[in-house]
């Protein structure tokens, strides 16, 4: 007899932990959460197509580097690269590198510093937005609003 009430102690304070934890998770992806997460990727977003920029100004500003064979180097095809063109490539790669790093670290302090519960609020919005047909149209209408404020 002892074993069951055991058991069923167990039992509801396991419920009662998951149905705590499923409220929990609805109550991160509130309106307001969701709208600083589509804020947090947007500005992610517009970190990561910086890169493009950066390189495309490094590749027009090195004499003796095309596009075509910037190209050509990055996929390894096309005529050996020389002395030269090896060090002009890792240097793109460590800037590139070093962008990657710092928007790695932009979006963790994001995530623990504009969202609640230090990154709690983030994981469960992300997984939402992976599982959850009705918060993924929740959030694509926030994330048009946010990037329309932007825009202007």
């Amino acid at each position: 007899m002892r074993k069951i009430n055991l058991f069923l102690v167990a039992l509801f304070t396991v419920i009662t932990f998951g149905a705590a934890q499923a409220q929990d998770d609805a109550d991160y992806l509130s309106d307001e959460n969701l709208r600083r997460y589509a804020v947090m990727e947007s500005v992610i977003d517009d970190m990561k197509s910086e890169i493009s920029v950066v390189v495309n100004d490094m590749i027009k500003n090195q004499e003796g580097i095309t596009g075509n064979r910037y190209n050509e180097l990055a996929k390894g095809s096309g005529e050996p690269a020389s002395d030269f063109e090896k060090k002009f490539m890792e240097q793109i790669e460590g800037v590139k590198s070093d962008r990657i790093d710092a928007i790695k670290q932009v979006n963790q302090i994001m995530a623990t510093k504009m969202l609640p519960d230090g990154g709690k609020a983030y994981k469960a919005i992300k997984e939402a937005l992976g599982t959850d047909e009705e918060v993924k149209t929740k959030y694509a209408t926030i994330k048009a609003e946010v990037e329309g404020e932007t825009a202007e």
